[in-house]
């Protein structure tokens, strides 16, 4: 497999939670369904579907703030302004590791030419991002199971035999975020994570099986976990 590394930032973030209505509650961090929705948009791809996967680690603090806008929202079919409490995140920044055969040659040149056929953006219109091109790796090598990791990105909770807890860490759970995108706005299986909301680095013991398709990998001299 060949891997594409590229980061993303902007000044506000928001990965709505399905399941909040009345307050739009966020995911403390980019889905990995968002980050591939990020790649359709620089390919211009519409209903992007691929079995590549993606790592996701955090560059700043996790950090959010609850504001009250006025949405626009429907009534009978009369359209009018309602306000809505939107949790939001403050200053959000990702470097994405993007792994697979499918699409990675076509976005590492993409990101270089820093060409984009759709407007990117950090999961709602208001919050613009750009995508900055880091690395691009030819081949990258899989971590065998039982191995200890520290890696720096997000881990999914079903690869990890033991948390190996670490002095100086913040450590949070986020679950229920939707793992795969079958097209034509449908989904299947969700997922955990732990993550560390400083973005300080993970210690853990790699569970031997029934990861559920969750991989470990070596990109560059980092451990990342791809979903």
């Amino acid at each position: 497999m060949k891997a594409v590394v590229f980061e993303v930032k902007g000044a506000i973030a928001h990965f709505r939670r399905p399941d909040t209505t009345a307050t739009h509650l966020t995911y403390p961090f980019i889905t990995p369904l968002a980050a591939k929705g990020l790649v359709g948009a620089i390919l211009g791809i519409t209903d992007f579907t691929t079995r590549d996967r993606v790592g996701i680690q955090l560059l700043n603090p996790v950090c959010t703030s609850a504001q009250q806008l006025s949405m626009l929202g429907k009534d009978s079919g009369n359209t009018f302004n309602r306000p809505t409490t939107v949790e939001l995140l403050v200053n959000p920044a990702y470097r994405i590791y993007y792994v697979g055969d499918e699409y990675v040659d076509e976005l590492a040149e993409s990101l270089r030419n820093r060409r984009y056929v759709y407007h990117t953006y950090l999961g709602v219109a208001y919050a613009i991002t750009c995508p900055k091109f880091v690395r691009y790796y030819e081949k990258i090598e899989l971590i065998s199971n039982d191995e200890v990791v520290e890696t720096c990105s997000v881990v999914p909770i079903n690869i990890i035999h033991e948390l190996i807890l670490q002095g100086n860490r913040y450590y949070s759970r986020a679950g229920g975020f939707m793992k795969e995108y079958l097209g034509g706005r449908r989904f299947e299986k969700s997922i955990s994570f732990i993550y560390e909301k400083d973005g300080r680095s993970i210690k853990f013991r790699l569970k031997k099986d029934d990861s559920e398709g969750c991989l470990v990998a070596r990109i560059g001299d980092k451990h990342i976990c791809l979903v």
